[in-house]
C-alpha cells in the first residue's frame, strides 16, 4: 500500500516524511496554485532531491492535445528527472499520448489520471498506464461510486495479468481513504491536512493524557527511564 501527498510545500513534505512512510507526491497546477507561483522546473528539483530515489514524483501535464501532452512529458523527463511519473488525463489526446509514449520507451512513467469511468480505467488499463489515478471525491460530487471503479479496475489489472497501479486521487475525507484501499487501491494520495484529521483525534488525546497521568502519579516523571 502506498500513501503519497498532494502538496508541493517543502515544509510539509519534510516533515510527513518524518511520520508515515510516504511512498511518494503529486501536483497538479491546483496544488502548485496554492503555494503561488513558484519556479516550476527548480521547485520541482528541490522535491525530487527531498523524495530521493526511491519514492515517485508524479506530475501533470497541461497541454490539451496530444503533441502538446507528449512534449510536457518530454519536456519534464529532460529538465526535472526522467524518472518521474507524467500525469495524464484519460481523454482521447490523453490516450494518444500514453500509447505513444509508451511505444517509443515502454519503460517511461506515466500516470492516467482524471479516471471518472470503468470504461476509462479500463482503456488506461489496457495502454499499459503505469497508475490510473480514480477522482474519488470528484466522482461522488457527480454521482459515480469510484469504489466500484477502484474493484473492477484492480479485478481487471489481476484478470490480464498486468502491473499498473490502481490509484485513488482526489481524496477529500478519511472515510474516502479506507474505503478506497478496502475496494483494492494499491496507492492513495491526498493532501496532508486530511492525514492530520486522521491522526488528530480527540479520543486517542484523552487515552494519552490518562497513561501519562497514571505513570506521573507512580513515578512522578514522564520517562520510563
Amino acid at each position: 500500500m502506498e500513501f503519497l501527498l498532494d502538496t508541493i510545500n517543502l515544509t510539509e513534505l519534510n516533515n510527513y516524511l518524518t511520520i508515515i512512510p510516504v511512498a511518494g507526491l503529486t501536483s497538479t497546477p491546483s496544488i502548485i496554485k496554492r503555494e503561488g507561483k513558484v519556479a516550476f522546473i527548480e521547485h520541482m528539483k528541490k522535491i525530487r532531491a527531498v523524495l530521493g530515489t526511491s519514492r515517485t514524483l508524479h506530475v501533470q501535464a497541461v497541454a490539451r492535445d496530444a503533441e502538446g501532452l507528449i512534449k510536457d512529458a518530454q519536456t519534464v523527463w529532460e529538465k526535472i528527472d526522467p524518472a518521474v511519473y507524467i500525469k495524464i488525463p484519460t481523454t482521447k489526446a490523453g490516450l494518444q499520448a500514453i500509447n505513444y509514449l509508451k511505444h517509443e520507451n515502454p519503460s517511461c512513467h506515466l500516470t492516467a489520471t482524471a479516471v471518472y469511468t470503468k470504461m476509462q480505467a479500463f482503456l488506461a488499463l489496457q495502454s499499459k498506464a503505469d497508475y490510473i489515478a480514480v477522482y474519488s471525491n470528484r466522482s461522488e460530487n457527480v454521482g459515480v461510486d469510484p469504489f466500484a471503479i477502484i474493484q473492477a479496475s484492480k479485478q481487471f489489472v489481476q484478470t490480464n495479468h498486468l502491473a499498473t497501479k490502481i490509484m485513488a486521487s482526489s481524496i477529500k475525507n478519511v472515510a474516502q481513504i479506507t474505503e478506497s484501499i478496502e475496494n483494492g487501491a494499491d496507492a492513495v494520495t491526498c493532501a496532508p491536512a486530511i492525514l492530520a484529521t486522521a491522526l488528530d483525534l480527540a479520543v486517542v488525546d484523552q487515552a494519552v493524557d490518562r497513561f501519562t497521568a497514571d505513570w506521573l502519579e507512580l513515578y512522578q516523571r514522564e520517562e520510563l527511564y
